[in-house]
C-alpha cells in the first residue's frame, strides 16, 4: 500500500505540473493536501511607478508537506495566471494603466502542483507618493467636510436602487457638496470592481469624467458585465480634495462607504437605418430580429447610442402639435398608440404602428420614432429594462448629443471622454484591450 500511495502522488505531481503549465492551476474546490492553502492577501500598495502595484500577502498557513516553491497572480479571477517575480510577501505587477481600478489572487506553487486560491485584493496604480498627500496623517486646519450623494443612474435614467437590476448601459453618479479642485484624489480613492454571480471579482476598465466641478460620472470602456454587483468602494473620508481660499477641503468620515449596483442581463440592441432590422443580442448571443421603419427625410432617427429608461407607456397619444408642425396637411394626432418604449426626451419612442405595416421593414416614414409591429414592440416594452443599450446607426440622421438623455454620455468619443479625467488627461489610456488580466507581473519594482 505504501507503493500504491507512492504512485498516487507522483502521479498528482505530473497531473498538476500540466495543469499549472496550461495556466489553468488547481482551483480552491480541487485543492487539498499536498498542494498549499491559500495565502492572504494583506494590502495592494502602488508601485514606485505610477504604472505598478504590490500585492502585499502573507504566506499559506500550509505548504501541503512541499515547500511553496513560487506564487502566482492573476487579474481575471483564476483564469490567467504569471508568476511572480518579486521577493516572497510582494509580489509586484507592471504595465498597468494608472488610475484604473485592478483586483488580483494569488496561490501558491509547490513540487505537486498549484494550490488554493487567495483572498481577492483591490488596487489602483498611481504616481508614487500622491496616497500619502491624499490623506496626509495630520489633517491642515482650518478644514471643511465635504460630502457625496450617489445615483447609480444618472442622466434621467429615472431610477437608483442598489437592489432593482439595471440595464449594463446605466453610469453611476457621484455629486459633491463643495467644488473639488483636486479631483485626481478623488479619482484615486475610487476602486470600481464587477463581481459576478460565482463570485469572481474583476476590476473595471473605465474613466471617472467630471461633468462639473462637484459631479464626476463613472464611464466603463465598454459596457457593464451583465449579471453583477458593481461596487465603488470609496476611500475618501479625510482625503484633502483642495482649498478654498485657505481652508483645506477634507472628505467627510460618510466618504468611507461602498456604493453598489447591480446589472441584469446584458441586452444591447443594433438598429440598423440602411437595411432597416432591429437585432437584439442578451448576452452576447443574438436572440430577436425585428423589422423596422424609422425617421422619413427631415425627420431622420439619430444615429448612436441611446439607453431605455423608466418611461414606458402601454398607451401614448403622438400628435404633430409636439413636434411643432404647423403645416395644416402634416398635422395629426395618433390616439392610444401601443407599447411605447422611450429612447430620448427629445421624443424618440419604440412604438407599435399599425397605420405603417406597408414600410415597416421596407423603407422610412416616420417623424423620428422607430416604427414596429405590434408584437414585436410589446416584446421590447416587456423585456427590457432601464438602462439597456440601444444602438442606431446609418440612419441619415446627426448624432445623439451628450444632453440628450441617459444614453447621450456614451456618445463622447473615449478619447474626449478621457480628457474628462484628472488622471487619464495626464497620463492617457493607450490600451487597445478591456481586460485588465493582459497586465504583466513588473520586474523593475523594487520592494
Amino acid at each position: 500500500m505504501v507503493a500504491s500511495r507512492r504512485l498516487s502522488l507522483v502521479l498528482a505531481a505530473a497531473l498538476a505540473g500540466i495543469l499549472v503549465s496550461f495556466g489553468q492551476g488547481v482551483g480552491p474546490a480541487m485543492a487539498a493536501e499536498p498542494y498549499p492553502s491559500a495565502p492572504t492577501i494583506k494590502s495592494v500598495n502602488s508601485g514606485p511607478a505610477a504604472t505598478e502595484l504590490q500585492v502585499i500577502y502573507a504566506a499559506p498557513l500550509t505548504d501541503g508537506g512541499s515547500p511553496v516553491t513560487s506564487y502566482q497572480v492573476s487579474l481575471d479571477g483564476g483564469t490567467n495566471w504569471f508568476t511572480c517575480a518579486g521577493t516572497t510577501g510582494v509580489c509586484p505587477l507592471g504595465s498597468l494603466a494608472s488610475g484604473q481600478t485592478y483586483s488580483m489572487v494569488l496561490r501558491g506553487v509547490n513540487a505537486f502542483g498549484a494550490g488554493e486560491i487567495s483572498n481577492t485584493g483591490v488596487g489602483i496604480p498611481a504616481a508614487a507618493g500622491s496616497g500619502l498627500a491624499d490623506k496626509p496623517k495630520d489633517l491642515p486646519k482650518p478644514r471643511v467636510r465635504v460630502s457625496a450623494t450617489f445615483n447609480s443612474a444618472s442622466n434621467n435614467l429615472g431610477v437608483s436602487s442598489p437592489t432593482v437590476r439595471l440595464g449594463v448601459g446605466t453610469l453611476p453618479r457621484l455629486r459633491f457638496s463643495r467644488d473639488i479642485h483636486n479631483k485626481a484624489a478623488v479619482e484615486r480613492n475610487l476602486a470600481v470592481t464587477a463581481t459576478n454571480q460565482v463570485g469572481v471579482v474583476r476590476g473595471v476598465q473605465g474613466a471617472w469624467g467630471w461633468l462639473d466641478d462637484r459631479t464626476a460620472v463613472f464611464r466603463p470602456r465598454t459596457w457593464w458585465p451583465g449579471n453583477s454587483t458593481i461596487k465603488i468602494a470609496s476611500t475618501l473620508n479625510d482625503t484633502i480634495l483642495g482649498t478654498s481660499d485657505i481652508t483645506s477641503l477634507v472628505g467627510a468620515t460618510s466618504l468611507a462607504h461602498t456604493y453598489e449596483f447591480l446589472t441584469g442581463n446584458s441586452v444591447v440592441i443594433k438598429v440598423d437605418g440602411k437595411i432597416d432590422r432591429m437585432t437584439v443580442f442578451v448576452d452576447g448571443v443574438k436572440r430577436k430580429i425585428f423589422p423596422v421603419s424609422l425617421g422619413a427625410a427631415g425627420w431622420e432617427t439619430t444615429n448612436g447610442v441611446k439607453v431605455i429608461s423608466v418611461d414606458k407607456e402601454p398607451l401614448h397619444t403622438y400628435t404633430s402639435a409636439a413636434l411643432g408642425i404647423t403645416d395644416p396637411e402634416q398635422q395629426y394626432v395618433l390616439s392610444d398608440v401601443p407599447w411605447n418604449t422611450r429612447l430620448t426626451p427629445t421624443g424618440e419612442f419604440t412604438h407599435a404602428a399599425p397605420w405603417a405595416y406597408s414600410r415597416i421593414g421596407n423603407w422610412n416614414g416616420s417623424h423620428g420614432c422607430t416604427n414596429m409591429f405590434e408584437a414585436d414592440a410589446k416584446w421590447i416594452f416587456d423585456n427590457t429594462v432601464p438602462g439597456d443599450v440601444v444602438i442606431y446607426s446609418k440612419t441619415g440622421g446627426s448624432t445623439v448629443q451628450p444632453w440628450n438623455g441617459p444614453g447621450g454620455l456614451w456618445n463622447i468619443p473615449w478619447s474626449s471622454w478621457l480628457k474628462k479625467s484628472a488622471l487619464h488627461s495626464i497620463t492617457p489610456d493607450t490600451a487597445t484591450v478591456t481586460d485588465p488580466g493582459t497586465a504583466t507581473p513588473a520586474t523593475s519594482a523594487s520592494v
